[in-house]
């Protein structure tokens, strides 16, 4: 396999790497990452081995040596630091749109019917207007969670 991302570390890189291996204050895979780039390392005329023998070398496989070379060719060092992590967006049912529909189980259902149903529920949760749309599968789901059922007969 011909390497596509070539690694030239810098002097202070380096350094920098190396000391992170000998200390061991680092997340693990940081240092299975620092042993890949340094051995991956060309700079100073130096000749990496191939990618299979590094990954054989630090258990790996050699798509997580290749992996981690284009990291550091796009990102450089800063391919260590923290990652911000993402928040969900579209999670759409919080703690108050829960009390509603528990709420709205409480009653009787709309229309004579016998029970409710999933979008019977969907539909009054969007009319009552506690969120903008919603699927009856998310319904489902939330009911699930907290275990319950539309169609469970309860003790009143």
């Amino acid at each position: 396999m011909k390497a596509r991302y070539r690694i030239h570390l810098s002097k202070k890189e380096r350094e920098t790497l190396l000391d992170w291996i000998k200390t061991g204050k680092r997340k693990a895979q940081h240092i299975q990452y620092c042993h890949i780039l340094l051995n991956s390392d060309e700079s100073e005329g130096r000749k990496p081995p191939r990618m299979t023998d590094v990954a054989d070398r630090y258990q790996s496989t050699a798509r997580t040596v290749e992996r981690v070379k284009k990291a550091f060719c796009d990102e450089g060092m800063s391919l260590f630091e923290a990652k911000e992590r993402k928040t969900r967006s579209d999670k759409k049912i919080d703690a108050r749109a829960e009390a509603h529909l528990i709420a709205l189980l409480c009653q009787s259902p709309p229309n004579d019917a016998p029970r409710w149903k999933l979008q019977m529920l969907a539909d009054c949760l969007v009319e009552l207007e506690i969120v903008e749309s919603i699927s009856k599968m998310s319904i489902s789901k939330l009911l699930k969670k907290m275990n319950l059922s539309p169609s469970k007969k309860r003790n009143t």
